[in-house]
């Protein structure tokens, strides 16, 4: 089945018709920039501070932070026992070899998973 091709049509409807979608792809900007702004506004909760556990052992989330006001996670998915995990997760992650630029955004990234801390920094020492 072939795809329907729109109307071949003369140079002064084609730009009206431009005009037109401009007009309505700024207004979804404005919109856009809008409902954004609306969310950095968006008042905090104060979070429990939950114990994960780490290379090291059990971490307070707070001190993952690292004297950090902001915290970047990933949440790499796992299936226990698996040699290989989710290709997604393990192609977008392995990218992060340099993340000291970070310091000068107040920022610190870590990834966290579900999966057993034996397996997953296993999987983290293999370079997979």
């Amino acid at each position: 089945m072939s795809e329907a091709l729109p109307p071949v049509v003369d140079a002064d409807t084609w730009r009206r018709e431009l005009d037109d979608l401009r007009t309505r792809e700024k207004a979804a900007t404005r919109e856009l920039d809008a409902i954004a702004a609306q969310r950095r506004r968006m008042p905090m909760v104060e979070v429990t501070d939950h114990t994960l556990t780490g290379p090291d052992g059990p971490i307070a989330l707070s001190d993952i932070f690292n004297g950090r006001s902001q915290l970047i996670v990933y949440n790499h998915m796992w299936t226990d026992g698996a040699t290989f995990q989710c290709g997604g997760c393990t192609g977008y992650t392995s990218q992060f070899t340099r993340l000291d630029f970070l310091d000068n955004y107040d920022a610190r990234f870590v990834i966290v998973t579900n999966g057993p801390i034996d397996e997953a920094l296993d999987y983290k020492r293999a370079g997979r």
